[in-house]
This record gives structure tokens, sequence and C-alpha cells, in this order.
């Protein structure tokens, strides 16, 4: 599962209230440019439709604190089919890697029926979710929403990025409708999530930025936190999600 030519890097995760975020996204803005996806609003919009298998062994890795685990999930961006990609995300303590593919609207919708063939066509990624999907079940657990304002800087390849309104929904089959989903949030009242990403070293002028000397290190996962919070609770959802995803057939 965990390859040893994969590429990991570092990733650091804070809870904090609002009003320390808006501090150190204005520290940030002045040296740091904004990834160039965001457009005029200076934020995009991100769904993650996640998978687990039909023992739930992803969300039961997170609760048991296992050091080396895994994640599949399928993201669409600002509510639009025209790019989706298919990821796969591997943990080993404060490490991530992450592989990545494109894949079609046809494709996600035959994923969704569960109709998809292993395929020479098929991005090899693709073909690696789809012999999950045979041989393990992996199924639609949640969606998880946020809207995510990012910061890039080559030293380092360091990448800060603040998500907002980080929320959960057991529509299982509306990852792209142009619509607001039926949701609830993940956090308190006030409280957002700020990310770190970078490679071997991260710049001292960033970590400045950031740093105050009151943000304390989580270990946060949405794909947990939007499991418990939600509305049929953190019990597997093969069986719920039965009807929308035709696990009867």
């Amino acid at each position: 599962m965990f390859d040893e030519d994969r590429h990991f890097r570092h990733e650091f995760k804070y809870v904090e209230p609002e009003v320390r975020l808006i501090a150190a996204e204005k520290r940030l803005a002045a040296f740091m440019k904004k990834d160039g996806h965001v457009g005029e609003k200076g934020f995009y919009n991100i769904r993650s439709l996640y998978f687990d298998d039909y023992d739930d062994a992803f969300l039961n890795d997170n609760l048991s604190g296992v050091d080396l685990r895994e994640k599949w999930r399928i993201r669409a961006y600002d509510r639009s089919s025209s790019f989706i990609s298919l990821e796969r995300k591997s943990r080993k303590s404060d490490m991530i890697s992450k592989d990545s593919c494109a894949i079609t609207p046809e494709q996600f919708d035959l994923i969704l029926k569960r109709d998809i063939e292993i395929s020479d066509s098929n991005p090899p990624l693709l073909n690696v979710f789809i012999t999950a999907m045979k041989t393990r079940l992996l199924h639609p657990a949640v969606i998880v929403e946020y809207d995510r304002t990012p910061f890039a800087a080559k030293e380092g390849n360091t990448r800060v990025t603040f998500d907002r309104n980080i929320r959960s929904s057991s529509e299982l089959d509306a990852l792209l409708a142009d619509r607001p989903l039926v949701s609830r949030p993940v956090l308190l009242k006030g409280q957002n999530l700020l990310e770190v990403k970078h490679d071997a070293f991260l710049p001292n002028h960033i970590a400045h930025a950031l740093e105050t000397g009151r943000m304390k290190r989580e270990t946060f996962s949405k794909y947990f936190l939007a499991r418990r919070f939600n509305y049929t609770g953190i019990a597997s959802s093969l069986r719920y999600a039965g009807t929308l995803w035709h696990t009867g057939s």
C-alpha cells in the first residue's frame, strides 16, 4: 500500500478561531500569492466524496490512530464537472502523499452505479480504485464540503490553506449538484482550519508569519469528523447507501 518511492510531504493542521486566522492570512498576503484558481472571489469551493470499505477500515484507522493509513476520495471544485479528480491520500505520521488523476463525468457516473470496469484506457490510479471497489467493496461514505483560501510559495514547495465552513453531507449522489447540499458543520461556530504543507523545510518567514505563540497543532481529519457529525452517525454507511448506490444490484 505504501510504496517506498512515493513522495511524502509534511502536513500540519491547526484549528483556530476565525479572528486569529484572519490575522495570519493578512500577514501571509504580504509575501505569498494565492493559488491561480481562486478567481476574483479569492477562494474556491471544494466538495469531496469519500469512500470506505465494508468494514469502515479507513474510519477505524482514524479512530485507532493507526500510523500508516490512506483515504480514497473524488473531488470537484466550485460545483462544476469541468474537472473531477480521483485521489488517494496516504499518511505516515505527519507526512502525507497524494496520487491523483482526472476522471470524466461519465466515469464518475459509472462509479456511482458500480458499473465501471478495469481498462487499459483508464488512468492507472483509476484501475487501482476499481480493483479496491471489487475486492474491498469500497463505497461512498460521506461528502465533505468547505471553502478554501490557498497560498503557495516555491520555497520549500510550501502551501498554506485556510478552510472555512467545513460541513458534511449524506447526499452521496449529489457531488456535482449545482446547489447547496443538506449539510451540517463539523467544527464549533467561529472555528476554522489552517493547513501547512511543505517538503523538506518550511521557510522561516512563512513560519514566523503563521506562529503567534498560541497556535497548537492538531490531529485533525475532515473525513473522521464528517462521519462523526452527520445525520447517519458514525456507523457503517454501506447499508445506508444501499438505495443511493444500488448496493442491492
